[in-house]
């Protein structure tokens, strides 16, 4: 299925896209993505996420131009503009079985040749659907009727996928091999896929892109690792759970130090003492220690969670900011109990902007 599309009959290409719905405005957004890429959508509640797909594939009023592997479609209805959109609740008919859910569009637009025959034997047995084809919705796990709806989308051979929160209706222990699953999915079918998620597990799993919407504007975009390295977005820093400590460099002897209230943070290299800075660290960054050492700084234990295998902290610096701990065992210590933290070498700092 992989070869009947080329790299100049596909990709997703946005121009000034803007949609105004009462008080709401999403855009002007431009961007792309490459054919056979995935992308992910990512923001806060009521920043446009679902929005721009409604917009894209033509059932939201829009302005702007949406080009699809050199095409424009922004002028035509929903039915031409060759997207398939899969809704957070999968939209199955329920009164239908598995094959005429898939089935419906094809027959319905008159598409019901050889090559989509064989796209669908080949999308059932992809998806691990020949045993549910006469069932009904009712009857399915929320991971089938998943499958089922992505088997629907993919069988007219859209030149872009268009998924919202795919993975939000799935029990969050299924999730990461359906989400394996899925990525395998679209990368056999060489498909170009752009879905939202509120998971930043969905992100570092899925996405080639990620783009961030706040507000409707498109605050930042590009390759997850390109991102994730240095997020300017607060909205960004917690999604990822990334930890941002701001104080005032200090210096003691050779070494230098954020001051966070009572706290010194051994920070790397020579900074300009005196001057506001904020450190950005994962909680993989945070070193815990049960005993004191010498740049170990104490801070209290305010929430611990013991997931088995692993553990996640939140601690207390002495002012009230908080900075979370991630290990491996059994959590070092109980909630207002007293942990000792460095921090490692390789973190991000940024001078003037305490």
């Amino acid at each position: 299925m992989g070869t009947e599309r080329t790299d100049q009959m596909s990709g997703l290409e946005v121009h000034g896209l803007t949609v105004v719905h009462d008080s709401f405005r999403l855009g002007p957004l431009d961007f792309s993505l490459p054919t056979g890429q995935l992308g992910v959508v990512v923001g806060p509640s009521g920043s446009g996420k679902s929005t721009l797909l409604e917009a894209l594939c033509g059932l939201r009023p829009a302005s702007g131009r949406i080009v699809i592997g050199g095409v424009p479609v922004h002028h035509l209805p929903p039915e031409g503009r060759q997207m398939a959109l899969v809704p957070q609740d999968y939209a199955l008919f329920p009164h239908l079985s598995v094959r005429s859910n898939i089935l419906l569009a094809p027959r319905l637009r008159r598409m019901w040749n050889i090559q989509t025959q064989i796209r669908f034997h080949t999308l059932v047995s992809l998806l691990q659907l020949e045993h549910l084809l006469d069932k009904k919705p009712d009857q399915l796990s929320g991971g089938e009727r998943q499958r089922v709806a992505i088997a629907r989308a993919l069988v007219l051979a859209p030149k872009l996928v268009l998924l919202d929160e795919p993975l939000a209706a799935l029990d969050p222990r299924i999730r990461p091999p359906v989400r394996r699953s899925l990525k395998e999915i679209f990368r056999q079918v060489g498909a170009t896929v752009l879905l939202v998620s509120h998971d930043p597990a969905d992100a570092a799993g899925l996405a080639d892109l990620v783009f961030l919407l706040e507000g409707g504007r498109l605050i930042e975009w590009g390759p997850w690792e390109q991102v994730i390295r240095n997020p300017q977005s607060d909205f960004l820093i917690e999604f990822l759970g990334i930890n941002r400590v701001r104080g005032i460099v200090v210096r003691d002897g050779a070494a230098y130090y954020l001051q966070v209230g009572p706290a010194r943070l051994r920070l790397p290299g020579s900074l300009p003492v005196g001057s506001p800075a904020t450190v950005q660290l994962s909680p993989s960054q945070v070193i815990p220690l049960v005993h004191p050492t010498d740049d170990a700084v104490p801070v209290t234990v305010v929430e611990r969670l013991d997931l088995g295998n692993r553990y996640q902290i939140a601690a207390d610096l002495g002012d009230g900011t908080i900075i979370r701990v991630e290990g491996i065992g059994h959590p070092p210590a109980s909630v207002g109990e007293t942990l000792y933290i460095t921090v490692s070498q390789d973190v991000s700092v940024s001078v003037g902007r305490g």
